[in-house]
């Protein structure tokens, strides 16, 4: 549920260390964006002389009880542990199944703002069931949050990520800051809570300018581009000698190979594919859209697969069409080199679009499930039309326009880009100054 221990990243300064808790460790995500983030975020915490003394991570955000597991016990030792328990726990434990149950919800994260406090109460009351999670809190200086995309419709995650701020900021009292993030609260129940979380925080910051002017009346928030702006490519010349070489970059199951050394595009998924109950009919719309590319696009085209369910759309065209797939479980800096060496991207990650701008590659934006990837193209300069990922046909004109559009700018395009990621990479280190003054 929660990974600490190891986990101690530390700059040492001479001086005593400041004790982190972060919330939302994405690195258990298989999303190659997510792992980024965290991964960078984690980084630029340990050069602010943070030591991070505990995690909690995605998976446990979206389906931990945070409980001891007592319930969980090999049956042989059951008896013997039972026994041993101080009769005061079990009571705890009744009190709270008792409680949850009367109140139509198994869970101690809150469904609503108006539970916030009750469950606070509730979970502080029987803290002998959660003993790793208070113990992370209790010993912690700061509690940093890693937003990152949780915070639309309304999930357990997102839900679950508040609670904490709220448990750590008024029954902790303990410095709490929400970064490196998108806020599109579409669904009034999230609204509601953030409109009342927000506002305790002592930092907050988004990773696009839309979720900013969208919070203004909320919190004092502030932009700070997403902490994978960290990610560097290497020099298509010193990586090509490498990466060519035969399986050099297959994952298995996959098949990856191709010459980065000549001309590639990439071509990805969106997150709005998650939506999709017609794969079928995404999968042929993808296979018509790369036909069409490949009249108007002389070089290699390489399928890329950052999250899920992109598998299931990219998997069978690749095997049809024998085109290469870097696959989901290739290193995040692989990644970043593939994808910041292409002639262009063409989807709708918001992570792979940023891989892609680290390196000047330019992005043919698709529609995703919020307003990050307009909100991206239009902060770098870049065209904002996006196209409909669930009528690829309609949009392959469109979509091939600005490729070629982009391919006849060239280096000066590139160049341009290029220059601005690396921009941001410097001003995404703003995810943690408030641990610089702490």
């Amino acid at each position: 549920m929660i990974r600490g221990g190891g986990l101690r990243l530390v700059v040492s300064d001479g001086g005593r260390s400041m004790k982190v808790f972060f919330v939302n460790d994405s690195t258990s995500n298989h999303n190659w964006g997510d792992r980024a983030a965290a991964i960078s975020l984690k980084h630029m915490i340990a050069k602010c002389g943070g030591s991070i003394c505990d995690a909690v991570t995605e998976d446990a955000l979206k389906q931990s009880s945070f409980k001891e597991p007592l319930e969980e016990i090999p049956r042989v030792g059951a008896k013997i542990i039972h026994l041993l328990t101080p009769p005061a726990v079990w009571s705890v434990k009744r009190r709270l199944t008792h409680y949850l149950s009367e109140s139509g919800s198994e869970d101690i994260i809150p469904r609503r703002w108006n539970e916030f406090e009750l469950r606070a109460n509730l979970l502080l009351e029987c803290g002998s069931l959660y003993t790793r999670l208070l113990a992370g809190i209790r010993e912690s200086e700061v509690i940093v949050i890693h937003g990152d995309g949780a915070m639309v419709g309304n999930p357990r995650i997102a839900r679950a990520e508040l609670f904490l701020a709220y448990l750590g900021k008024k029954h902790f009292k303990r410095s709490v800051i929400l970064v490196n993030h998108t806020a599109d609260f579409d669904h009034p129940i999230l609204s509601e809570i953030a409109e009342h979380v927000y506002p305790m925080l002592d930092d907050v910051t988004f990773r696009d300018t839309i979720s900013v002017e969208r919070c203004l009346s909320i919190c004092k928030g502030r932009y700070a581009p997403d902490s994978a702006f960290w990610f560097k490519p290497a020099k298509r010349e010193e990586w090509a000698a490498l990466a060519q070489r035969l399986t050099y970059m297959d994952v298995w199951p996959d098949m990856a190979w191709f010459d980065p050394s000549k001309p590639y595009i990439c071509v990805g998924g969106t997150s709005s594919f998650s939506y999709s109950e017609r794969p079928t009919q995404i999968i042929n719309d993808c296979k018509a859209l790369i036909i069409h590319l490949r009249s108007v696009y002389q070089g290699q085209i390489v399928l890329t697969v950052s999250d899920i369910v992109d598998e299931m759309v990219f998997r069978p065209i690749a095997a049809e069409l024998e085109l290469p797939l870097i696959a989901l479980s290739t290193p995040v800096q692989q990644a970043v080199d593939i994808l910041g060496n292409a002639d262009a991207y063409i989807g709708g990650r918001w992570h792979s679009s940023i891989f892609s701008l680290r390196g000047g590659t330019p992005v043919v934006p698709m529609v995703s499930k919020t307003f990050k990837m307009y909100a991206l193209m239009e902060m770098a300069g870049l065209e904002t039309r996006l196209c409909d990922a669930h009528d690829l046909v309609a949009a392959k004109e469109s979509v091939s326009s600005q490729l070629v559009g982009f391919l006849k700018q060239g280096e000066s395009l590139r160049a341009r880009l290029r220059q601005w990621a690396e921009t941001q990479a410097e001003y995404s280190w703003g995810n943690v100054s408030f641990l610089k003054t702490y």
